[in-house]
Order: structure tokens, then sequence, then C-alpha cells
């Protein structure tokens, strides 16, 4: 089943530790098509109540205009990403989403949006997703603080 999406067209990226979890605690990565399906057959159960429809991320599109990009993340409970454990462990890790497994704190702003070009052209495209993600709660915690 998760065969059938688009494998993103970058090498996944090395867990910065402590970086990378004080973003489990901010605003978890986005999920891109075929996201939400893996992390599912992963978990071996339904997994919409861990997510939710988030306002998005501000993203430099390649035509030079700053788009809201309308993404599915993951739910933040208690100030932490639903899939972080007490230890500060993903529990989700081998199928974490796009925005967590292919971004990450210490690349490039350059590498980091032609990697976010790539998923704002993805989910856009995939009426299933924008199906999917219009059926979700909206995001409660996350406030954009900046532009690209």
């Amino acid at each position: 089943m998760s065969d059938q999406f688009p494998k993103p067209p970058c090498e996944r990226t090395v867990c910065a530790g402590a970086e990378c979890v004080a973003c489990c605690k901010r605003q978890p990565g986005h999920l891109v098509p075929g996201d939400a399906e893996r992390i599912a057959e992963f978990l071996g159960k339904p997994v919409e109540p861990y997510l939710w429809d988030s306002n998005g991320a501000l993203v430099l599109c390649q035509d030079g205009i700053v788009r809201r990009a309308r993404t599915m993340t993951p739910r933040m409970v208690k100030g932490r990403c639903v899939f972080l454990d007490e230890n500060d462990r993903c529990k989700i890790h081998p199928v974490a989403p796009f925005g967590c497994a292919y971004t990450d704190t210490h690349m490039s702003m350059q590498k980091g949006q032609e990697r976010s070009q790539w998923a704002v052209r993805e989910y856009w495209q995939d009426k299933g997703y924008n199906e999917r993600r219009k059926k979700l709660p909206l995001a409660t915690s996350y406030k954009p603080s900046r532009a690209i």
C-alpha cells in the first residue's frame, strides 16, 4: 500500500538529538502523501486520532511567492508531539513524517526550502491528502512565527 506514493527525491536526514527533540516540542513535522498510511501500518491502527489539520508553514515557492501550506501534522499533547515518549524518543521513528525525517535543524536554508517545495507540490497535487486533512480537527497549538 505505501509503495503507491512518491518517494522523496532526497535522503533521510540524521537525527540531531536534542535539537530535533526541541522541534518535537515546538511543532512536529508535516506529513506528505503516504506518511499517514505508513504510520497507520506501523502502529497497526488508524492514525487520524493522532493528527490534526495544521495552519501550515510559510513556504517560499519556486515562483518566488511565499505561500501558506496547510498540512497534516502530529497533534501536540502537553507541549510535545503525540509520538514523543516520556524519554524524548520518537515512537514512530522508522516511519517518521517527511517534515521530521527529511528536514532537520542543521541543513542549509536552501536545502530545507528545496525539500519543502517538493513536499508542497506533492500535497497540493494529491486530492486524497487534502480531503483527509480537511476531516481532521484544526491544530490549536501552532502559531506561525515568520516568513521564510
